[in-house]
């Protein structure tokens, strides 16, 4: 009884060797080429992303246009909710004044689409640090569709002052 007792052990440590050697080898094959400047997984380059976010103007002073407060009845069935958000658009510091006049001229515009697409969320939607994140995405892309529907939209983000489910 002895003997498959002792063999048992050596083959768990055996298993637990190579499990642990192949994890290293693996978080080494990502790791070390990052570390050292070269490429990333997935065959991106450290460098051209460097040039890609230089030559988006990623580099650029940024500001803060304000939008206003957007409120809305949430699509629940049983209770009254509502979302109240308070926006501000982040575009680069070149273009804050092309945007303060695009935003007063297509106010109404933009608040109704966004009414409209926030009308039908619920409180699941709407909840929470990943809801939130989704509304900005969202948004962004309606207020990117009334305000540059050529495609060419200078917004880098939509910003939330304030952000009430209740």
């Amino acid at each position: 009884m002895s003997a498959p007792a002792a063999g048992a052990p050596r083959k768990k440590s055996r298993k637990l060797i190579l499990i642990v050697v192949c994890l290293a080898a693996i978080a080494g094959g990502a790791v070390v080429p990052m570390a050292m400047g070269g490429a990333l997984p997935f065959g991106k380059s450290a460098d051209k992303d460097k040039e890609k976010s230089k030559a988006k103007g990623k580099d650029n002073k940024t500001a803060i246009v304000p939008f206003g407060e957007v409120t809305v009845n949430l699509a629940e069935e049983r209770q009254q909710r509502y979302l109240r958000t308070k926006i501000a658009i982040l575009v680069d510091a070149e273009a804050e004044k092309e945007m303060t006049d695009l935003v007063t001229k297509k106010k109404a515009a933009v608040k109704s689409t966004l009414i409209g697409h926030l009308a039908g969320k619920n409180t699941k939607d709407v909840s929470g640090s990943v809801g939130v994140q989704r509304m900005q995405r969202e948004l962004l892309e309606r207020i990117e569709e009334v305000l540059y529907p050529d495609g060419n939209s200078r917004i880098r983000a939509v910003l939330f002052e304030e952000y009430v489910v209740q």
